[in-house]
């Protein structure tokens, strides 16, 4: 099919060359393109418009292209690239050329000079100028990912810049709040970032005091010293606006009461990160984190301790603290909290009577929800601002049931499933979803599953609640895989998905939501692997190899790190 298309684009191109079957002209300026309607209408959705809607031009034998944005020269170039699929562009025509592509809806010519702008101006030579300058090209042709590439790599040159008497003259408001709203803005901290947007804003103070709010508004003022705040925002002048009056007042708020019920908390006192790293806790051993550009498990610095427990349950990040439940030695239970501002652990006891695993940890709001594989013991809910235990109602189910790793949210509700331990002949039943109302407290029983789940992983994606990983079986001389199935809410059923793109393999992968996941020791990790709609082959997983080979005795979770701890070497 490959070849026959490549024969099909030098024939036309031969074609137009050789003037043969010509049945259109197209003229800019002086300048008289000879061309073929057909070509024409399969590579431009204009040209397709106007040659299928009636249009006058339709059975015309000479078009005048009369934009403003469509030079003789670009449309030489679009022309030859649609012919021949080379696009000539140079750093001096390539926004000419795209200004002609966009009007005349040629996407393929779009596309490469969008690669063309990411790798000559993005990579080699990016100043603020030239992000100044794609920012309103990829503004003005909705290239977002022209945009993000260029916003990425400016964040991380931030420190560098955000001094600079360029950046106090050339960037504008919205290209800086896009900046600041980015997790990955490379700065010593947030202070330092507050600093820059106060010196921006006053170095044209008249004529910036009409976005100050906004601007300021993109700082993560939970993470700004106080004293700095209220030292440059506790002014006369500055509080005369009242968006900024609110801001004060809300930082001064969360930093005698810090909560994580608060929208201020969630949104302005995130700490920020080039990414949510994936780290491994370890029982009484280094902490380690995989480098996604690598792709290998490394050691974290020994500066961060090792946690303490007997043996790791389970993780969960919230905020800047990291909570792990575990053991310890003498068999009692207890809760470990690793604050990444003290750089230490903490642990808080959860039960002295040998309290059965935990291997669900959710956070809903202000609590973190803690439910046992062991469905006959109570679950409980931590307060995170109060420190503080209490129980929720018990799951009522049959003797039999245990509960999968890894309870999910989706929609202000808990989600847990159950497998069914017993068994006929070595013929088990299906897992039984159970969903907890916060609100009520209480639990609901709904479907049961299409094939029985043990040891497998619930989370959410898109909205939806899928199962994946574990087996259908708890015999270990029979390996059963269980499959990936999603649940939906409106008819309270499960379905199997199909793993059209995912070839046999033991890494753990599967399929979901147009996306690649990899369930390692029973936690989802998302790849960034994305299937294209259409696509026929499947997936090479064979890079991802190392992201198994981790201790099994380790947990898994995402958490926010030092940019320091991170780096690669």
């Amino acid at each position: 099919m490959a070849a026959f298309s490549e024969i099909l684009h030098c024939k036309c191109a031969q074609f137009r060359d050789e003037g043969q079957f010509i049945d259109v002209r197209l003229q800019v300026d002086k300048e008289v393109f000879p061309v073929h309607r057909i070509v024409l209408a399969a590579s431009s959705d204009y040209f397709y418009a106007m040659f299928t809607n009636g249009m006058k031009e339709s059975n015309q034998e000479m078009i005048e292209l009369k934009d403003k944005s469509i030079t003789s020269n670009a449309l030489k170039i679009i022309l030859d690239s649609i012919y021949t699929e080379d696009l000539h562009v140079t750093e001096k025509n390539v926004f000419e050329v795209l200004a002609a592509a966009f009007h005349l809806q040629v996407t393929s010519v779009v596309q490469r000079c969008s690669e063309f702008l990411k790798k000559e101006f993005v990579q080699l030579r990016l100043d603020l100028q030239n992000y100044c300058l794609l920012c309103t090209v990829a503004n003005r042709h909705g290239m977002k990912d022209l945009r993000e590439a260029a916003e990425s790599k400016m964040a991380l040159t931030f420190k560098d810049i955000c001094e600079s008497e360029e950046f106090l003259s050339v960037i504008e408001p919205h290209q800086l709040v896009g900046l600041l709203s980015r997790d990955d803005l490379s700065a010593p901290s947030e202070t330092f970032i507050f600093k820059s947007v106060m010196q921006w804003i006053k170095h044209k103070k008249e004529e910036r005091m009409v976005v100050a709010a906004k601007v300021i508004g993109a700082v993560r003022l939970g993470l700004v010293d106080i004293r700095v705040v209220l030292e440059e925002l506790n002014t006369e002048e500055m509080q005369r606006d009242p968006q900024i009056h609110k801001q004060v007042y809300e930082a001064l708020v969360h930093n005698n009461m810090p909560s994580n019920l608060s929208k201020f908390t969630e949104e302005r006192a995130k700490p920020r990160s080039t990414s949510q790293a994936l780290i491994a806790v370890l029982p009484k051993l280094q902490m380690k984190y995989f480098d996604f550009q690598s792709k290998i498990w490394k050691n974290l610095p020994s500066t961060v301790p090792s946690i303490q427990a007997a043996r790791c349950d389970s993780a969960i990040s919230v905020g800047c603290n990291l909570f792990v439940t575990g053991p310890a030695p003498d068999h009692s239970f207890f809760f470990y909290r690793y604050d990444t501002k003290s750089n230490a652990w903490e642990r808080k006891q959860i039960s002295s009577n040998g309290y059965a695993t935990v291997n669900n940890l959710c956070n809903l709001g202000d609590y973190i929800y803690a439910i046992s594989s062991c469905l006959d013991q109570v679950p409980k809910r931590y307060n995170i601002a109060k420190r503080q235990w209490q129980s929720i109602s018990k799951l009522r189910t049959n003797p039999y049931y245990q509960a999968c790793n890894i309870g999910a949210i989706v929609h202000q509700s808990i989600f847990v499933l159950c497998g069914d331990t017993s068994h006929i002949k070595g013929r088990y039943r299906p897992a039984v979803l159970h969903c907890f109302d916060p609100a009520k407290n209480e639990w609901e029983e709904r479907a049961k599953t299409c094939q029985p789940h043990f040891g497998s992983s619930l989370f959410e994606v898109n909205g939806k609640l899928f199962v994946a990983g574990g087996r259908c079986t708890l015999d270990p001389n029979r390996n059963y895989p269980a499959p990936v199935e999603v649940y939906s809410e409106e008819t309270n059923t499960w379905s199997i998905v199909k793993q059209k793109h995912i070839p046999d393999n033991n890494l753990g992968a599967v399929e979901i939501e147009g996306r690649v996941y990899f369930i390692i020791n029973k936690f989802p990790i998302d790849s960034g692997i994305r299937i294209s709609p259409g696509e026929l082959y499947p997936v090479p997983l064979d890079e991802w190899e190392n992201l198994g080979k981790i201790e099994q005795c380790a947990v898994l979770c995402y958490f926010p790190l030092k940019r320091e701890y991170t780096k690669t070497e």
